[in-house]
């Protein structure tokens, strides 16, 4: 839950060709389909620092790690992307990304024969060396031709392949800073952060230093995702209509997918609402440094007009010596809302 006892003792360092105190710095996680990043400043005139990051080459990992309130986490696992040397301030700026980085750099033409999506992504996040948490779908990649369902790619970086099983799941991936791959359906929440107002009392009393909650009205509508689609080889069209309740008048999409049979027009079209949906409510608060909370993991709130779990997209953490301050953004549809 978030921290209640406010500021304490606070530390930050990258570790790289040996450990160096952050004067500032940025750690930007993200768990929607985005690679997360980081960045930051060191001292030029720490011994050694000079040659130490001269002498950086790529694919050398990198980790940053803070020590707040006496608690050390790791933030962040990748590597560092760049390096600019300030030689009038006397500071050594580096930037980077999360180990998903590897998969927006590696390009592949090649198909996939009666494999499942969540196989596709195992094999093509096992090339680049990532394992971890990957959910099994329940439908085959690609399209039916004859007897066999063939996935295939054409100069696709393997994100965007990733990214394109994601859809069809409906699910969200990311790395943590551990570098673990997880790859789940929304609402699968790593865990529970919890944040606490309480507004009978004056002045009102809470463990976050801002808390917005904004309510899109439009997302709130009825949702209705038609999926539609000719396949050839059956002469049939099988289509599906997936619902979303809400307030007001309905929202309608229609798309033309070819080649789908029955099994993938339902999955396509629930994915799709559901994805719709849960731009409703976004909440964005900031707290008191705390490593403890992550991308991926679920935001509950308490004590607001809008108390419910929500998932956690993105979490960005501000430290160095100045201080830590953690900021969350966190998006679902209203509790109960899902796609049938």
């Amino acid at each position: 839950m978030a921290i209640t006892s406010g500021v304490g003792p606070h530390a930050a360092w990258l570790n790289v060709n040996g450990t160096w105190p952050i004067e500032h710095g940025n750690v930007a996680q993200s768990a929607d389909r985005k690679t997360s990043s980081f960045s930051g400043e060191i001292p030029m005139g720490l011994p050694g620092a000079r040659a130490a990051f001269a002498s950086l080459s790529a694919g050398t990992d990198a980790t940053i790690t803070v020590m707040t309130r006496g608690q050390t986490a790791t933030l962040m696992t990748g590597e560092i992307d760049e390096v600019n040397f300030d030689y009038i301030r006397r500071e050594i700026h580096f930037r980077g990304r999360d180990k998903s980085g590897a998969l927006h750099e590696n390009v592949t033409s090649e198909k996939w024969i009666n494999k499942l999506p969540s196989d596709v992504v195992r094999e093509l996040t096992g090339r680049v060396g990532l394992s971890g948490n990957i959910s099994s779908s329940s439908v085959k990649a690609g399209k039916q031709l004859q007897q066999d369902f063939v996935k295939l790619s054409e100069n696709n970086t393997f994100a965007q392949i990733i990214h394109e099983m994601a859809r069809i799941d409906g699910v969200r991936w990311w790395v943590d800073p551990n570098g673990t791959f997880h790859y789940v359906p929304y609402g699968s929440q790593q865990g529970t952060y919890s944040i606490s107002i309480n507004q009978e009392v004056e002045p009102i009393s809470a463990d976050c230093i801002e808390l917005h909650v904004s309510h899109n009205l439009q997302a709130a509508r009825p949702i209705a995702v038609t999926v539609k689609g000719w396949h050839s080889k059956k002469r049939q069209i099988f289509q599906y209509k997936s619902n979303v309740e809400g307030s007001g008048p309905t929202r309608t999409y229609n798309y033309q997918v070819p080649t789908l049979t029955q099994d993938h027009a339902t999955k396509r079209a629930k994915s799709e609402a559901t994805e719709k949906a849960r731009h409703e409510f976004i909440v964005s608060a900031t707290v008191v440094g705390d490593p403890s909370v992550q991308a991926g993991m679920g935001l509950q709130l308490s004590g607001t007009d809008f108390d419910q779990v929500y998932d956690i997209d993105e979490v960005h953490h501000d430290f160095g010596m100045s201080g830590h301050r953690t900021h969350i953004t966190a998006r679902s549809p209203k509790s109960g809302r899902s796609a049938s």
